[in-house]
């Protein structure tokens, strides 16, 4: 039997745990002598490959800030995270840097694609150094160890302009109490076999990724593939016995659509933990993947800026299905009223939080964003919701994305929860749009899976038949992609800012 090791495997590229160390004390060795010290910061413009979990935990492990990019975004928009952070290092891959850095003065250290053979792959650039070549060339040497810095991510929710959630460095107990945080949240254990398919550049991906590697052991194994495909998962679960998956409801309802001899051929006895957050799930779709994969589904909720909050799994999974959970350990949950004060059981308002294993964060340059978000030593995160009596937190909606139309409150989550019940829809986005009669109304976004014509009078029929008529989005466009933040999040900035442009504001 071969000496177990634990693997790291990324888009079918197989790294050890040994050989992944070597290359993270290369990677600091060569970083170093560009001067990647602490405080300093690093930009990652890479899609999931080995080289962005080498150069994140290298990066942190200097003391210097990991600032993750979201590859899709545009030039201008890198341009942004660059002079925000003060990077003057890229780690990035070679055709993303052409397109992306081109005129910047950032060092960039070069990564061939993944599986590229033409231009993409050419590493020459001005003052480029190659990935491959800064790792040879840098002997592992002892470094001293210094406090590590969590990745510099920045959140812009889906109106305001990109803030940089930068945390204090942490303490080794601090690092010890937020490992087992995640790992309660993600029901990690030695031995397991964990699989993403969502980009590393996400906040909440990142975490599942070193969470695991810390955890996983000699015995286990981290897959990480390049994006979601519904029969590619179900192939590796079978093939690779994975235990643990982190996934987001849309990857559910792929899984769902498939032909049920199909589902049905594949085994995933193996699987033990399903993290899911980020969306809401519905009652129908967390019911019917209980009964495929078995009560191995648990849901979070938190926030970029708390870390997770609420959990919910086991027995309470199908028992409280509207619910995203009860507080963890450590953490503080509340429901607040207008005046800041809490709300009894059953009565909705801003939800407050914090994780106590999490350290203090501001907003980069903008201490004046942070300190609006203070509750009362609790972080507001936004969302409007309520407690039950037994302490199960149920959410309603953003409070920025509330709509006001005729004097009436619409929350789009509700519609967007309709409109993607139809097995043609992929994703969509409901937002506020001016309304000269009611103030406001709405706007539909919708993106249809590949191959879906679109159908105008179907979808309105739907809609009918589900809402009030005051719900209906007035506006209803079919489009083939809806714009990101860095967090995966459906910038909802971008899609309604041309409906306000002529009214001296944005939405």
């Amino acid at each position: 039997m071969p000496e177990a090791k634990g693997r790291i495997v990324v888009a079918g590229i197989e790294t050890t745990l040994p050989e992944f160390e070597n290359q993270v004390a290369r990677a600091m060795a060569g970083l170093a002598r560009l001067g990647v010290g602490e405080g300093s910061a690093v930009l990652l413009l890479l899609r999931n490959d080995t080289a962005f979990l080498v150069a994140a935990q290298a990066v942190s492990r200097l003391g210097a800030y990991p600032v993750p990019a979201n590859w899709h975004n545009k030039p201008d928009e890198i341009a942004v995270m660059l002079r925000d952070s003060g990077a003057r290092c890229a780690v990035a891959h070679a055709d993303l840097a052409r397109s992306h850095l081109a005129g910047s003065e950032v060092t960039v250290v070069a990564v061939r694609p993944p599986g590229a053979t033409d231009a993409s792959a050419k590493l020459e650039g001005p003052g480029w150094i190659a990935w491959e070549a800064l790792l040879a060339g840098s002997e592992p040497r002892e470094v001293a160890p210094v406090p590590q810095r969590g990745a510099l991510i920045y959140t812009s929710g889906t109106t305001s302009a990109p803030k940089a959630i930068d945390r204090a460095a942490m303490t080794p107990a601090q690092a010890a109490a937020m490992a087992e945080s995640q790992c309660l949240t993600y029901g990690f254990r030695p031995g397991m076999k964990a699989l993403i398919c969502g980009p590393l550049y996400h906040s909440m991906t990142m975490s599942y990724a070193f969470t695991a590697i810390r955890t996983m052991g000699e015995d286990g194994a981290l897959f990480v593939e390049t994006r979601f495909d519904e029969r590619r998962l179900l192939e590796l679960v079978e093939r690779e016995r994975i235990t643990h998956l982190l996934m987001v409801p849309v990857m559910f309802i792929r899984l769902l659509r498939l032909d049920p001899d199909e589902r049905a051929a594949r085994d995933v006895s193996s699987i033990e933990a399903v993290t899911h957050s980020a969306a809401p799930c519905s009652r129908e779709v967390k019911e019917a993947m209980v009964a495929w994969w078995g009560p191995v589904l648990r849901e979070f909720y938190g926030a970029s800026e708390s870390g997770p909050v609420t959990l919910l799994a086991g027995e309470d999974y199908l028992r409280r299905p509207g619910s995203v959970g009860r507080a963890m350990a450590g953490c503080t949950v509340r429901v607040l009223g207008e005046d800041g004060a809490p709300l009894p059981a059953g009565e909705t308002g801003e939800i407050a939080v914090r994780n106590g294993s999490y350290p203090e964060f501001t907003y980069r340059h903008r201490p004046e964003e942070r300190a609006k978000l203070d509750r009362d030593g609790l972080i507001a995160t936004g969302d409007i919701g309520c407690l039950d009596e037994e302490g199960f937190l149920f959410l309603r909606d953003r409070k920025k994305d509330m709509i006001i139309t005729g004097g009436v409150n619409v929350y789009p989550a509700e519609i967007e929860g309709i409109i993607l019940e139809r097995a043609e829809v992929r994703d969509c986005a409901v937002f506020g749009i001016p309304d000269a009669e009611f103030g406001e109304s709405m706007a539909a976004h919708i993106e249809l899976c590949a191959g879906v014509d679109p159908d105008m009078e179907a979808m309105r029929r739907h809609l009918a038949d589900r809402l009030a008529k005051y719900k209906i989005p007035k506006v209803i466009h079919f489009t083939e992609g809806l714009p990101r933040d860095d967090n995966g999040k459906i910038a909802k900035r971008h899609l309604a800012a041309p409906y306000w442009a002529d009214r001296g504001r944005g939405p």
